[in-house]
């Protein structure tokens, strides 16, 4: 699920001072991660940026999509992150990668790789997402104040994301102000940790997850945040694939959930705004 695109690696707050020698990320691929092939991760973000993944000009619509990539706010993975930016391009979307601020995690990637499993608690992550969701504002509002420059249209800058970027997802689509509220909003397979309230001019909401996720937060969450912007009024729509597991969006596997990217799309093309 992608194509050849250049990347731009842009900060979210310009002339900010660097903590470390290489502030967005550092790459590090983990053999045998998932289902026994190698996953290539960014980790050690201290300064958040948005990657920019640019549609062919005689395909763009117009549509900007910030997507956030999963990876427990430890690492940002690929799968989620740059390959799904890629797949939106082919589609005509401008979609831009969050490098949202991540956990410390050990400079080496031997000693990454042989404890980054147990060096962390719940409350470690869970406290981790609160700085990660302004990033995750900020891309809406950074995005939407340069619409000119990325030629996007203003009015359709949306947020996706899946698993920790999923939460990320919702979070900007539940508190936000009048520059960084999401046009459309989706998570697939979030975890589901902190109370929220639906806004009055709640965006619509995309919802996607596998009945079979092993988070026992995913299925009952994301079943009430639907059930919470029905009640309000808001638009949204739900997907819940019988098997997947936590992480299907990463790659196929075989399964009715590899087609969740065409669910999205056709939902994505329901949320323009009326000319």
């Amino acid at each position: 699920m992608s194509t050849t695109t250049s990347e731009e690696i842009i900060p979210l707050w310009p002339g900010s001072s660097p903590r470390l020698p290489s502030p967005y990320g550092q790459v590090t691929t983990v053999p045998g991660l998932q289902d026994g092939k190698a996953v290539t991760l960014i980790r050690n973000v201290t300064e958040p940026a948005l990657t920019v993944h640019r549609p062919d000009p005689g395909r763009a619509t117009g549509t900007a999509v910030i997507v956030c990539p999963g990876g427990s706010f430890i690492t940002l993975t690929r799968g989620t992150g740059a390959d799904v930016a890629d797949a939106l391009a082919a589609q005509g979307c401008t979609a831009f990668v969050l490098r949202y601020r991540l956990l410390p995690s050990t400079p080496r990637d031997e000693d990454f790789v042989r404890h980054w499993a147990t060096d962390y608690t719940m409350a470690d992550i869970e406290s981790q997402s609160y700085p990660a969701a302004i990033d995750a504002r900020r891309a809406v509002q950074f995005v939407r104040e340069r619409a000119a420059v990325w030629k996007v249209d203003p009015q359709h800058i949306g947020i996706l994301g899946s698993s920790a970027g999923g939460q990320l997802a919702f979070s900007a689509a539940t508190d936000y102000d009048r520059q960084s509220r999401p046009d459309h909003a989706a998570a697939l397979y979030a975890p589901t940790w902190h109370e929220y309230t639906v806004p009055p001019d709640a965006p619509p909401l995309f919802l996607a997850l596998a009945g079979d996720d092993p988070d026992d937060t995913v299925v009952p969450g994301n079943l009430a945040r639907y059930q919470a912007w029905q009640s309000a009024g808001h638009a949204a729509e739900l997907h819940v694939y019988a098997q997947g597991g936590h992480g299907f969006a990463m790659e196929p596997r075989g399964l009715p959930c590899d087609s969740w990217m065409d669910r999205y799309l056709d939902w994505l093309a329901t949320t323009r705004p009326s000319d």
